[in-house]
């Protein structure tokens, strides 16, 4: 069994300080090129999950989604690969190409 990583990257601008998903442009905020990757804690908590019915063309149904909080208050939406999580769930975050997945950890 592969271990589930325990960083994520993500972004901060070193001009205004906003922390955000990696992208290719400038800050969000602040328009700055002046932005760093570093690794964070992928651990978040729910804020927010729905099971799509009806997902877009190539998706599966019920195609289940959570809004989730990082520790680094970065939020991110990413497909649950359990069973719909309930808010305040402890979940980790991993990044899947361009995609973001998020599971409850497992117990070690």
């Amino acid at each position: 069994m592969i271990p589930e990583p325990s960083t994520l990257e993500l972004t901060r601008c070193a001009s205004c300080h906003l922390r955000f998903l990696p992208n290719d442009g400038p800050c969000p905020r602040c328009g700055s090129r002046d932005c760093t990757i570093y690794a964070a804690s992928s651990m978040g908590r729910v804020l927010a999950a729905t099971e799509l019915q009806y997902p877009a063309s190539g998706w599966h149904a019920p195609h289940p989604l959570a809004l989730v909080e990082l520790e680094d208050a970065v939020r991110v939406l990413a497909i649950e690969e359990g069973s719909l999580p309930e808010v305040g769930t402890l979940v980790r975050v991993r990044r899947d190409g361009a995609l973001y997945r998020a599971r409850a950890p497992t117990p070690e």
